[in-house]
């Protein structure tokens, strides 16, 4: 609740002042005013006479008469405040390399694939207003989730992707392709393609650059991370020993990463390219230039409406005047 006119409580000052005079006037007094009803008769016991002078109870009334005029005056209000929120999204793309190289572990003792997961999981729970899907590619293209506002199934989806559920390679102009195919017919402000791989495009029917043209020319822009170290790398593999308990192997061969190809792609379709090679940190503060650039406008208009209670106050002080009035001549009147 607010009051609309709160100077009108100054007005209580006076109101406390008079009767603050009223009881000492009342106090002062060495006889005790005999009112016109016995209180005996009333009550049935104690004597005629009141133990606070009538007057004073005279004084009361009309003085928390006259308070609950002054709040009355003040105008109190509730407020029921309605917003309106009008918010232009992006509509976002998530392509997952899911290539067998994924497993190289980079990260001290994680692979490209966990740490993949945990910095997309953490984009997509930043942006509630998007419209986001998901895609998983390797040696072909797989849309999991169209863009949607259901994160929980796009999350779900990241979850569940893992390295060989599709053919084996790094197929990534098909990957933009099959992103582009579901973005071109959206109607949002901004549609973008977040593309992270750790390989150079070594299979698939489209060429990259041209679905990069194609990209360029639906106004998709493609924000691409290379994630990986270059050169001698060790792959973990998983076997089992002669007793059946696993045991992580590794492997060493040459990782080729072409990072040229996809900063040519999203510089072409006006997106951007980062590079990260081994540190965690890199690809988190990627991932979080990338929510930055891309936000959401969110127009808000509020409407507050306010309801009177002044009414409530006023018929109360009219009643206590009348009620006081009334025992005035009545039951409290005092005889001279």
């Amino acid at each position: 609740m607010r009051y609309r006119n709160p100077g009108f409580f100054l007005l209580l000052l006076p109101v406390a002042a008079a009767l603050l005079k009223a009881w000492w006037d009342m106090t002062a007094r060495k006889r005790t005013p005999r009112v016109a009803v016995s209180w005996k008769r009333l009550w049935g016991n104690g004597a005629g006479t009141l133990s606070v002078p009538p007057r004073l109870w005279h004084a009361a009334g009309y003085a928390l008469a006259c308070v609950f005029f002054v709040f009355a005056a003040a105008r109190p209000q509730t407020s029921y405040q309605k917003i309106k929120r009008n918010i232009e999204g992006i509509d976002i793309m998530v392509v997952l390399d899911l290539s067998a190289s994924m497993r190289i572990e980079d990260f001290r003792d994680r692979n490209r694939m966990e740490i993949a997961k945990i910095i997309l999981k953490e984009f997509v729970n930043g942006r509630p207003n998007d419209r986001i899907g998901f895609q998983a590619f390797s040696g072909e293209a797989v849309t999991l989730v169209p863009p949607t506002l259901d994160h929980q199934i796009v999350q779900l989806a990241l979850k569940d992707s893992n390295i060989g559920d599709l053919k084996d390679g790094t197929a990534i102009g098909d990957a933009i392709a099959t992103a582009v195919g579901r973005l071109k017919e959206s109607t949002a402000k901004s549609r973008i393609v977040v593309l992270l791989t750790d390989g150079d495009s070594n299979i698939g029917t489209v060429d990259p650059l041209t679905s990069g043209e194609l990209a360029k020319g639906f106004g998709i822009k493609i924000y691409s991370v290379a994630i990986g170290r270059d050169g001698r790398v060790a792959m973990p593999f998983i076997t089992k020993d002669v007793f059946g308990r696993q045991v992580k192997t590794y492997q060493y061969f040459d990782s080729s990463i072409n990072p040229e190809l996809p900063r040519q792609i999203s510089n072409m379709t006006g997106g951007k390219f980062f590079r990260v090679q081994n540190d965690e940190k890199i690809l988190r503060d990627a991932f979080k230039e990338i929510d930055q650039l891309e936000r959401n406008t969110i127009e808000m208009n509020e409407q507050v409406k306010y309801e009177e209670h002044f009414m409530v106050f006023a018929q109360l002080a009219l009643f206590l005047l009348a009620l006081t009035f009334l025992l005035q001549h009545t039951a409290l009147r005092v005889y001279p």
